[in-house]
């Protein structure tokens, strides 16, 4: 199982889920350039989802790891969709939380140029950051005082070349909705549903692509393995426990 962190976060926020995977599942959890334990980029300016995805399978090799079962949230999800393109031998099965597969409109991309121009002009990330969290949590997250304080602690620890590498690396990446529908990977797609960033429709669009399983974690936002993550354990195990009922070794 490899686990691919949302933006602006970092690979501890799938801690939820290795603590109940780990006793059956071989869980590796990346951080990408500059955010959580990984240096920051040398060149943030020309980051890539292709290049993210060619150090996934860097680290990949080092731990003789053939295939696997990729897991990506928001960004993570473009990343996850990126090695299919780029490393399809790779991927086992495809697990898409929150995320889509059209790339951004030029109303996005450009927001994502002006978040890059205010950290050049010296903003704060963790400030950044912060004004991130409402848009990523449900209002009744929200109230929840202990996991709003735990969100942005997985925050605000990034470096401000990563947020820079992370930001081209998003508003570059290609449309993938050509890629998917000719994939043949077996996925799951799970949605928050009260996510605002990437609704419900975005689900069911890679759904339809993926011809996958679709689960809707309710009353939960864009984090539905943080804010709700027994809801989420169960679909990753039941997607999981499927798979291997049906493989020849089980």
């Amino acid at each position: 199982m490899v686990f691919l962190h949302a933006f602006p976060l970092q690979a501890a926020m799938w801690d939820y889920q290795i603590e109940a995977l780990e006793g059956s599942y071989r869980c590796i959890a990346i951080d990408m350039p500059g955010f959580g334990m990984s240096p920051p980029p040398a060149e943030p300016e020309k980051a890539s989802m292709e290049r993210w995805a060619d150090l996934v399978v860097g680290v990949l090799d080092q731990l003789g790891v053939e295939k696997a079962t990729v897991v990506g949230e928001s960004m993570g999800g473009y990343l996850a969709i990126a090695l299919l393109r780029h490393h399809p031998d790779r991927v086992q099965q495809l697990v898409l939380a929150d995320t889509r597969a059209r790339a951004d409109d030029p109303t996005v991309a450009q927001r994502r140029t002006n978040q890059q121009n205010q950290i050049r002009d010296g903003a704060e990330v963790a400030s950044l950051a912060k004004e991130m969290v409402e848009g990523l949590l449900s209002s009744g997250s929200m109230s929840r005082s202990e996991l709003v304080e735990y969100v942005h602690a997985l925050a605000e620890g990034a470096h401000p070349d990563g947020w820079v590498a992370a930001l081209q690396a998003m508003k570059d990446r290609p449309d993938s909705m050509h890629l998917l529908r000719q994939s043949n990977v077996r996925a799951l797609v799970i949605v928050g549903e009260l996510d605002r960033v990437t609704p419900i429709a975005e689900a069911m669009s890679l759904r339809s692509l993926l011809k996958g399983e679709l689960v809707i974690v309710p009353n939960v936002g864009h984090l539905p393995n943080i804010e709700d993550p027994l809801s989420f354990n169960e679909a990753l195990l039941s997607f999981l426990g499927s798979a291997d009922s049906a493989s020849p070794a089980a």
